[in-house]
């Protein structure tokens, strides 16, 4: 790769703390393109990172505080000399925000190159080292086998999908719950006693004396709402599957529960009056 400079409308000349800080920044930031734009009526220039300015002022001079380890802006000579930061120590940009800092070290100096023309905005595109070339073939390699990896899994997970729906359908099947099987009052009982609760909800019976206190007044509670009427709907779905409900006038709900793989679980209630589900935890 061939050094490049790329020249915009004027002559100028960069500062030796400009071109050290310059160094510094690609040297920590090898692919940012770091540059410096010059200012030719009033000799006064700014850091650009792939070619958009940090800042919208100018300054006197780039320089690299070696003491903070940032690139600063110079705003004024001093003494005291001031400058504002542009880049941290890690080479992250501090953005637009004018933080002004002490500069110890700065000196005024002279172009690194005296009447030698260089650009308003002069970037160099150095030759890649041995070092940088291993980390470019090693992050590629690192990317392609992460996306043979993640091609390979999806092929897998749909191939073994292909197998698995069927097999899981089949057993659904073979192992539907009958109709008859589906007890309108038990299944109530259940539902009222917290059965279908997880062991750490805090409705949950703990305890013989609270689980057989629970069993009783689920038990005459179901019979008060049922001893009006109730109504039962069964719905197939395939052959591999019930979703039931049971219509409870007397208590204006409606309770749902999926039959599958040879159970009957739990969904939810409703109110019939409102229409609005209200789901259990």
């Amino acid at each position: 790769i061939k050094n490049q400079q790329v020249h915009v409308c004027t002559m100028a000349n960069i500062t030796e703390s400009s071109q050290r800080a310059l160094d510094h920044l690609k040297r920590l930031k090898p692919y940012d393109g770091w540059s410096v734009e010059t200012n030719s009526s009033r000799k006064e220039v700014r850091l650009l990172r792939r070619s958009v300015a940090l800042t919208d002022r100018y300054f006197r001079d780039i320089h690299y505080d070696s003491l903070s380890g940032n690139v600063v802006g110079i705003v004024t000579a001093g003494p005291p000399c001031k400058g504002q930061s542009l880049v941290d120590s890690e080479g992250k940009p501090v953005g637009k925000t004018a933080t002004i800092v002490s500069v110890k070290l700065w000196k005024a100096g002279q172009a690194t190159a005296a009447g030698t023309p260089t650009s308003r905005r002069s970037e160099e595109t150095a030759p890649l080292s041995e070092e940088q070339k291993y980390e470019l073939i090693k992050y590629a390699t690192y990317t392609l086998s992460a996306a043979i990896f993640v091609r390979m899994l999806l092929s897998g997970l749909f191939t073994l999908s292909i197998l698995v729906l069927p097999a899981l359908f089949f057993y659904a099947v073979q192992t539907c719950p009958s109709q008859e099987s589906f007890d309108a009052k038990r299944e109530l009982k259940r539902v009222l006693r917290g059965h279908h609760l997880p062991e750490d909800h805090v409705d949950k019976p703990k305890g013989w004396l609270n689980e057989t206190l629970a069993r009783v007044q689920a038990t005459v509670s179901t019979e008060l709402a049922t001893g009006m009427g109730y109504e039962v709907e069964m719905t197939s779905i395939a052959h591999a599957l019930w979703l039931s409900s049971v219509n409870v006038p007397a208590v204006t709900k409606k309770f749902m529960w999926l039959g599958i793989f040879g159970k009957w679980h739990y969904l939810f209630s409703m109110n019939t009056e409102a229409s609005e589900a209200t789901r259990h935890d």
